[in-house]
């Protein structure tokens, strides 16, 4: 019963009343045990408060006498990975789980392994690959392959992370779109927008589908290679109803087509965001009469003005985007014409 409460509390972040109930269990005879202090552990290294863990790891272990378990460790490991930083004090920890005799399992690895990756250190992930994990017996599996191909691709290693990704089809794991998004994030970081389309293409081919992530890389690739163009006519062949109704998605585009000066897209974008209901409040009147307004006295919007109203619309800031509209009208008294205010 205490177990189950500590967990419900542990999952909301209440993390000080369940070490609360941990000593309440302990005070009345119902002695923790290392499920009981994994829970809170890992807990307190979600919520980034490293100390007070490794604090509850000690008394577990050295005032409790409790033996520590895979997960105690990993738990700890992960926490320090996740601060930042603390990468030598996580590398420490495995090797004194080592030294315990508690053999770590292939995501206790992974841990590391990512954490190195996401910094760029792909050396050091490599060593623990290859002297911690393959010498004990434990093989990569493909969430270690994915964080050494992001680690590559990060630091504009491409034939690196071909390379790891070739051998990872070897072995018999094959890459998921996760995978194969790092290597797309990678070539458009590099600008070879040739081989991210060859690839994009590759994962529809082998019957994979395209998250929202991965849409989003190679369309943000194309637009930084400016061809907003390809990247308008890709986005409606995906023809994904989650894609179309994601601003971030429009953000990507309505930026490609700002950098681009391709004002004429920008509008087809802004009445894109129009028609699917993004204005729809109390302000809509007021943004199209205001619209028809400058189409009267014949102001066109440049792509610079555009581009914040659109940001204001998908931030849900509709008096930002009005102002942004009476601040660039020309004629001074139609800023002070009530039928315009927000």
């Amino acid at each position: 019963m205490y177990n189950t409460m500590i967990k419900g509390l542990c999952k909301v972040s209440n993390n000080v009343i369940a070490i609360a109930l941990l000593r309440l269990m302990d005070e009345r005879g119902c002695k923790p045990d290392v499920v009981t202090y994994n829970t809170v552990i890992d807990s307190l290294c979600k919520d980034k408060m490293i100390d007070d863990a490794f604090n509850l790891f000690k008394e577990m272990v050295f005032q409790k006498g409790i033996s520590p378990s895979v997960i105690s460790y990993s738990s700890l490991i992960d926490g320090l990975c996740k601060l930042g930083g603390r990468w030598d004090e996580a590398s420490k920890m495995l090797q004194e789980m080592l030294d315990d005799g508690i053999s770590p399992d292939v995501l206790t690895f992974n841990i590391l392994v990512d954490a190195y990756c996401k910094e760029g250190k792909v050396k050091e992930a490599e060593d623990v690959i290859n002297i911690m994990m393959l010498k004990r017996g434990i093989l990569p599996d493909l969430v270690t392959y994915s964080s050494l191909i992001d680690g590559c691709c990060l630091r504009g290693e491409m034939s690196k992370a071909i390379s790891v990704f070739d051998s990872m089809s070897f072995r018999g794991i094959f890459p998921g779109v996760v995978t194969y998004s790092s290597l797309l994030n990678g070539y458009c970081k590099s600008l070879k927008i040739e081989e991210a389309m060859n690839l994009f293409h590759e994962v529809t081919r082998k019957g994979l589908k395209p998250d929202e992530c991965t849409c989003g890389i190679i369309l943000e690739g194309l637009c930084n290679n400016h061809k907003i163009e390809e990247a308008l006519t890709l986005f409606h062949l995906m023809g994904d109803s989650k894609l179309s109704y994601n601003i971030v998605v429009y953000n990507i585009l309505k930026d490609g087509a700002s950098k681009c000066g391709k004002l004429d897209i920008a509008t087809v974008l802004f009445q894109d965001l129009t028609n699917k209901g993004y204005l729809k409040n109390k302000h809509y009147d007021d943004v199209e009469m205001l619209l028809e307004k400058m189409d009267e006295i014949g102001y066109s919007l440049d792509v610079s003005t555009l581009s914040l109203l659109i940001d204001s619309i998908a931030a849900g800031s509709l008096d930002t985007a009005m102002s942004t509209l009476i601040s660039k009208l020309v004629p001074d008294e139609l800023i002070d014409s009530p039928s315009y205010s927000a």
